[in-house]
């Protein structure tokens, strides 16, 4: 069994999150990140400002109880803990499980973000570099984290779209 360290994974869904969701959102009004300047992205993803983080942390949830649970344990863990003023946030962060993999995962959606509010994503070269690294949270299989990934990608692309959609009418 081939695997990836775990930390590499998380700074890959936050990246992956961002990228395809920001490109379901600018994709529909100048086709295509290519073609648009950064003061372009920055306007159009600040227009969506608080879609950013629910829908985050909406498709975030399943993935990262996925990394961190077996399913069987989630649904228990669950059964006690929603009540009528959970979030969103509040299931991410059970999702995340440990201390170690909640902040490594924040500090990978700040530095995203950030680089979205200069309009602009991360290059692989500036992801690679900079990603947080937190050995302590170990490695996982190479294979789920792949379709981890691919599964954020759909998601967010999707809810972007969705979102352009709504407000276009």
């Amino acid at each position: 069994m081939e695997t990836i360290r775990t930390d590499r994974v998380v700074a890959m869904i936050v990246k992956t999150f961002f990228r395809y969701f920001t490109l379901g959102i600018v994709e529909q009004d100048k086709g295509g990140m290519d073609t648009l300047e950064p003061r372009d992205i920055k306007r159009m993803m600040l227009e969506h400002y608080e879609d950013v983080s629910a829908v985050f942390n909406k498709e975030a949830f399943y993935i990262f109880a996925r990394m961190n649970y077996d399913m069987d344990h989630l649904q228990q863990k669950l059964k006690t803990f929603i009540t009528p003023a959970t979030t969103y946030m509040d299931l991410v962060r059970l999702a995340c499980k440990t201390d170690a993999f909640y902040n490594c995962m924040v500090e990978e959606y700040k530095r995203n973000f950030e680089f979205l509010l200069a309009g602009h994503l991360a290059t692989q070269e500036e992801h690679d570099s900079m990603f947080t690294r937190c050995e302590a949270l170990g490695v996982m299989e190479h294979a789920m984290a792949v379709e981890l990934t691919a599964d954020i990608m759909n998601k967010a692309y999707a809810a972007a779209r969705e979102l352009r959609t709504d407000k276009r009418g």
